[in-house]
Formats: C-alpha cells, sequence, structure tokens
C-alpha cells in the first residue's frame, strides 16, 4: 500500500511539472523551437548529472540513451505545434497519444518488454476510453488564428482612360474570393499537420521509457558491475 501511494504522489507531481514545463517558453519568441530544444536538454542534462552525483556515480548504460532521443525527437515538434494548435490543445493531444502508448506497451509487452496485466480490466479499459474521448473532443476546438486576408483592406481601385470605362474595377471581384479559398486552405492543412505532427509526438515520449522498462525486464543485458 505504501509503494502504491508513493507511485501516486509521484504521478500527481511529475503531472504538475510536465504540464507545466512550457509555461515559461510562452513568455518568449520561441522562433522554430531548437533553441528552446537545446536549453531543455541542457537543463536536464545538469538534473541527470546531480542525480547521478546522489546515486554515487552508477555505471552508465548506453542502451538507455535511445529513450533520450525518442523524448528529443518528440520534443522538437514541441514549439511549432503550439504555434500552430496553442499550448493547451497540443499538450493534450500528445499527452493523449502519449498516455495510449504508455498504455498498450505496458499492457501488451509490446517492444519486447513484459506484459502486466491489469487487477481490474473493466476500470482499466474504462479509464483508457475516457482518455481517448476527451482527447478527441477536444481535438475539435478550434484556436482562434487572424484570417491572413483581409478582404476589406484591398483597395477596390477604379480607374478611368480612353481604353478603359470609367467607374470599372482594377480588381476582379472574384480575385478577393480566390484569395480567401486559398488562404483557407494553407490554414487547414497547417493544422491537420500540427495534429498529425502532435500524435508523433506523443508516440516518441510514450516509447520514451520503453529502452529502460527493457532493460530491467532482461538484466542480462545489463553489465553486472553497473549494480
Amino acid at each position: 500500500m505504501g509503494s502504491r501511494v508513493i507511485g501516486l504522489g509521484a504521478c500527481a507531481l511529475s503531472s504538475i511539472f510536465f504540464g507545466s514545463a512550457y509555461v515559461p517558453v510562452k513568455r518568449f519568441d520561441a522562433g522554430n523551437g531548437l533553441f528552446v530544444q537545446w536549453v531543455m536538454s541542457a537543463a536536464i542534462l545538469c538534473v541527470g548529472l546531480t542525480v547521478n552525483i546522489i546515486q554515487h556515480y552508477p555505471r552508465f548504460q548506453p542502451f538507455a540513451m535511445l529513450g533520450g532521443a525518442f523524448w528529443a525527437l518528440g520534443n522538437v515538434t514541441a514549439i511549432p505545434i503550439m504555434s500552430s494548435l496553442g499550448m493547451g490543445m497540443g499538450m493534450l493531444i500528445w499527452g493523449t497519444t502519449n498516455c495510449v502508448t504508455g498504455w498498450a506497451v505496458g499492457r501488451y509487452g509490446l517492444f519486447g518488454t513484459k506484459a502486466h496485466v491489469p487487477a481490474g480490466p473493466a476500470l482499466n479499459y474504462l479509464g483508457l476510453l475516457m482518455v481517448i474521448v476527451g482527447g478527441f473532443c477536444f481535438s475539435q476546438i478550434r484556436p482562434s488564428i487572424r484570417s491572413l486576408s483581409h478582404p476589406e483592406d484591398i483597395n477596390e481601385g477604379r480607374v478611368t482612360g480612353d481604353d478603359t470605362e470609367e467607374g470599372s474595377p482594377l480588381i476582379s471581384p472574384s480575385a478577393p474570393a480566390l484569395f480567401n479559398l486559398f488562404c483557407d486552405i494553407l490554414l487547414i492543412y497547417a493544422y491537420s499537420s500540427a495534429i498529425f505532427t502532435a500524435l508523433g509526438a506523443g508516440v516518441l515520449y510514450g516509447v520514451t521509457f520503453v529502452p529502460v522498462i527493457y532493460m530491467q525486464d532482461h538484466p542480462e543485458i545489463v553489465s553486472p558491475s553497473s549494480s
């Protein structure tokens, strides 16, 4: 019972930290996100070195680096996703995918890990269904994006001359409509691309700890001196 309480408390604490990780970024222009990625990775390295010292320098396991590579690949897409979808929706989509991926790995033992069958399968599947339904509902929310076109700002100039009828429009009336249609297509494409990118990032986040879990399930691949 004690270990379960500790585990739930750790989940709650990690949820707070993971959920607020990008809040400081909202105050600044993050650009394409590469600098943010570098700073976050450097900060994670500092925390890792501190934990390594506290743990009395355990043996380094290169295979565990694969999980860090998965996380870095997913994290490099975070800023572009939030720029298109917003921080709330972006984190919700990749967080939902992260939960589903992690659940599938643990439940069915994917990628060579050991399967862990829950004590209450009905409640387990119900919780998964609620996560999926909630993620789908929030994915239907459209962020307020300013239109790229402003027809009212287009100057419908009129010219006069020998070969032009006085008062004839300089710009064809169909031009603003075509421009609006083109802009709408671009917005839909950008929005859809951001959603699929968030789904891919969620999968990468979901398999971040698979290499470590695989090492725990297969201790024979770990050097004996690492313990």
